[in-house]
């Protein structure tokens, strides 16, 4: 191994002054110290280490998938190199100063913000919420428990009173509700029939959880409709259920817990704050004139330093009215003021935290910051360099018309059954003779049966993978050896195919621009990081380099 890496991965102490000077943009010592102690040193790029950690957050952004299933793949030394390079880009776009980019300033304030508040978010409302297995019994038992109602619907509260009173003298439930509900179960005099107390309204449930088996409710008012509800029977949650829906009522549960959990909090961040609601201006605003308040700059709200200004929630007002069956109200007002108000004591209570100073939330800014650096180098630097004019994109075309070849597709027909006997039975009766259309027709048994087992023009991209791997050793006439397809057998025969065709340069144009700016892309970036390397101090860790490409291969 490389000296100069056997000390940068074992003595950490002696080089930190040194590094903390050439990795100025880290918000702290302290960070960086966590960073060479936890995270093994790949390469050394000027000084600056690549660290296990950078190329697994490279990983996860390509791959999109935190479980890194592609990687495994991966020509991990080559990848190690395009991180070389992308550290020379970032180091040069410090040198031209395109870190005070005042996008990119704005860009990590956001992010900062963000990620601070949901480590605010998993502080005080995550971790200080629990379910128990009592809880998600106590909620089984109580809202899956079997309940069997009649319910008398009406659209006033007069026509309620006088069946209601009627029921207490003695008249028959089902003959009422025939005679008087609304309710689709009038039919059947009332009677919904066996329901999970979960699924009922809550006025319902509140005064079925008050009724004996035969008793009769009292007047009901629920939305807009009157009711009165008759208890039939009353049955405890099946125990059989209760593993089949207790991760989705512990799901339920930890939702609620959190929602109630997150208005205490709020309650609390308000009752600190300092916060002042000018009523006066906010009270001057009129609804149907916002316009003319866009640019009125007098404080509506003021908390913990943060301003509303009245042209600020007018602009607000405007986009809520905006969406659909949304209408203007006191409600919708105070709706408005409420949420500004929550989210800046959150965002001032998160930032107030400065989560940006722990090791691992300073790492994330660092990668974030360098992944913007790069990108606004390349937009400023190397993106302005590319032409694409129709002669070029043209002759580009011409050059490489390998890459725009009209896909080829395949006509096929199959059989499909249930067992490898089946299969090969089909297979020595197509060999003496028999007409493939005719045995699909007799023995497969899928939906293309009917049709003699035509499954149509079907291209490379379309078809299962074990066809895909053995399309290509068919001729036209031939079937294929016998697939197994999960529970099923299947037996291909190839029809037809057609042959591989360029397409008109106009039918593709957007794809050949594409691949055109992208070659040019990658041909000046691997230019200018050519030029960069001239001089360069790089150092690579072949061995951790292998030991990590060795961890990814391994089946997960």
């Amino acid at each position: 191994m490389d000296p100069m890496l056997t000390r940068i991965n074992m003595v950490y102490g002696a080089m930190l002054c040194a590094l903390c000077s050439l990795l100025a943009f880290c918000f702290s010592c302290a960070s960086l110290t966590s960073l060479l102690q936890r995270e093994k040193v790949l390469a050394v790029v000027e000084g600056v280490p690549i660290t296990e950690g950078d190329v697994m957050y490279t990983l996860q952004i390509a791959h999109r998938k935190k479980d890194l299933s592609g990687a495994g793949t991966l020509d991990l030394a080559q990848y190690i190199q395009k991180l070389i390079n992308d550290r020379l880009i970032i180091e040069e776009a410090y040198r031209m100063g395109l870190d005070q980019n005042p996008q990119i300033q704005q860009a990590i304030r956001a992010y900062i913000l963000r990620e601070s508040v949901v480590r605010l978010h998993e502080e005080e409302i995550v971790k200080k919420v629990s379910v128990s297995e009592d809880d998600i019994i106590n909620y089984y038992n109580q809202n899956y428990q079997q309940i069997h109602i009649k319910l008398i619907e009406v659209n006033t509260k007069k026509q309620a009173e006088e069946i209601l009173k009627q029921l207490q003298e003695g008249a028959d439930f089902e003959e009422l509700a025939k005679r008087y509900s609304i309710h689709p179960s009038r039919e059947e005099g009332g009677d919904i029939g066996t329901v999970k107390f979960g699924s009922l309204d809550f006025a319902i449930k509140e005064a079925i959880s008050k009724l004996r088996p035969g008793e009769i409710s009292g007047i009901i008012k629920n939305r807009s409709k009157y009711y009165v509800l008759k208890l039939e029977e009353r049955k405890g949650a099946p125990e059989e259920e209760f593993d089949k829906v207790k991760n989705q009522i512990e799901k339920r549960l930890r939702k609620e817990k959190e929602k109630g959990r997150s208005n205490e909090y709020l309650k609390y961040l308000r009752s600190k704050a300092d916060l002042t609601i000018h009523k006066d201006v906010l009270s001057a605003i009129k609804i149907g004139e916002l316009g003319q308040y866009l640019r009125d700059s007098r404080p509506v709200v003021e908390v913990d330093g943060a301003i509303l200004t009245a042209g600020e929630f007018s602009e607000r007002f405007q986009t809520a009215l905006s969406r659909r069956g949304v209408t203007a109200n006191e409600k919708l007002r105070e709706n408005i003021i409420n949420n500004w108000i929550d989210r800046k004591l959150v965002d001032h209570e998160a930032l107030s935290r400065h989560y940006e100073r722990k090791p691992d939330l300073n790492r994330m800014i660092r990668r974030y910051k360098n992944q913007l650096i790069k990108k606004t180098f390349c937009q400023k630097v190397i993106i302005p360099q590319i032409t694409l004019s129709e002669e070029i994109l043209k002759d580009y075309y011409l050059r490489h018309q390998e890459s725009f070849l009209k896909p080829v597709r395949f006509r096929l027909r199959q059989i499909t059954v249930k067992s490898i006997t089946d299969a090969q039975d089909i297979v020595n009766q197509f060999r003496n003779g028999a007409d493939f259309a005719w045995l699909a027709k007799r023995h497969s048994i899928d939906s293309a049966a009917s049709k003699g087992g035509a499954i149509g023009w079907l291209t490379r991209q379309e078809l299962s993978e074990p066809l895909r791997e053995i399309v290509d050793t068919l001729k036209v006439g031939d079937i294929s050896p016998i697939l197994k397809m999960d529970s099923t057998y299947q037996i291909v025969r190839l029809d037809a195919k057609t042959q591989e065709e360029v397409e008109e340069f106009d039918s593709v144009k957007d794809a050949v621009r594409s691949a055109c700016f992208k070659a040019q892309y990658d041909t000046l970036v691997k230019e200018y990081t050519d030029q960069l390397k001239i001089g360069a101090q790089i150092r690579i860790n072949e061995d951790a380099i292998r030991k990590l490409e060795k961890r990814l291969r391994k089946p997960h």
